[in-house]
C-alpha cells in the first residue's frame, strides 16, 4: 500500500521507461559489483525449490518455465521475490524446455538495488509483473471448460507462439498434459475440448508433432 502511494508521486509512463526489467538488466551487467555467469541447464530442471533457500537470481536469455504463478520466457526475471526478507521462496521454478539464462549473485544484487537512491522501484514493477501473472491465472479458473481452454491458448499463444501463415504454433513444450495443469482441467477433458476447437475453426487440424495450431485469426497481436 505504502508503495503503491509512493509509486502515485511518479509518472508511470516514466517508471515503465526507466525501471523496467530490460533496463535493469542493463544495469546489472554494467555494473563492476556485480558478477553474472551465463548457464545452460537442460529441461524438467528445478531452478528454484518451494521451501529451499536460493542464493542467485535468474534472467531468462532464452527458453520457458513454469511455476505455479504460470509461465515465464525471455526477458524475466527469476527469484527477486524473496530478495530483501531472505525468505525461502514460496513455489518451485522449473525449466520446461532447454534455457540458457543469466545468474546473478542474491547479495551482490541486494547491495546494489540498495545503492540506488530509487532502487525499490526495480521491486515494484517487477513485483507487479508477477502479481498481474497471478491475477490472469486466477481469472481463468472463473471460466468453463471450452470457454477456459480457449482462453488458456490464446494467452500462451500471444506470449509464446510463432506465427506461420494464418496460424499460431505452439512451441513443442506445451504438451497436452501440461496444459492440462495450467488450465487445471484434466487430460481426457483437454482431448474432448481439442476436438470441439477443432469443429469450431480454433484449433487447425493439422496435429504434427502433437504441436498445437492456432488459428491466427483468433489470437490478437499484444
Amino acid at each position: 500500500m505504502y508503495r503503491d502511494m509512493l509509486v502515485e508521486l511518479y509518472d508511470k509512463n516514466i517508471i515503465e521507461k526507466n525501471f523496467n526489467s530490460t533496463v535493469f538488466l542493463e544495469n546489472l551487467l554494467l555494473s563492476n559489483h556485480i558478477h553474472p555467469k551465463e548457464l545452460e541447464i537442460d529441461k524438467k530442471q528445478n531452478l528454484i525449490e518451494s521451501g529451499v533457500h536460493n542464493e542467485n537470481i535468474y534472467f531468462i536469455r532464452r527458453g520457458i518455465v513454469s511455476s505455479s504463478l504460470g509461465f515465464m520466457g525471455k526477458g524475466r526475471f527469476l527469484g527477486l521475490d524473496t530478495l530483501v526478507m531472505n525468505d525461502t521462496p514460496l513455489y518451485t521454478i522449473k525449466t520446461i524446455e532447454p534455457c540458457e539464462l543469466y545468474v546473478f549473485d542474491k547479495l551482490e544484487v541486494m547491495e546494489y538495488l540498495f545503492s540506488l537512491q530509487e532502487g525499490w522501484l526495480f521491486l515494484y514493477l517487477i513485483e507487479k509483473e508477477e502479481r498481474n501473472l497471478l491475477l490472469k491465472n486466477h481469472s481463468f479458473l472463473t471460466l468453463k471448460g471450452l470457454e477456459r481452454m480457449e482462453a488458456v491458448l490464446i494467452d500462451l499463444a500471444q506470449d509464446f507462439g510463432i506465427r506461420e501463415d494464418d496460424m499460431v504454433i505452439l512451441p513443442k513444450s506445451f504438451s497436452k498434459k501440461l496444459i492440462a495443469e495450467y488450465a487445471n482441467l484434466s487430460v481426457n477433458t483437454i482431448t474432448i475440448l481439442i476436438k470441439e476447437l477443432k469443429k469450431e475453426h480454433f484449433l487447425k487440424t493439422k496435429t504434427a508433432n502433437n504441436l498445437f495450431y492456432i488459428n491466427g485469426s483468433k489470437v490478437p497481436k499484444k
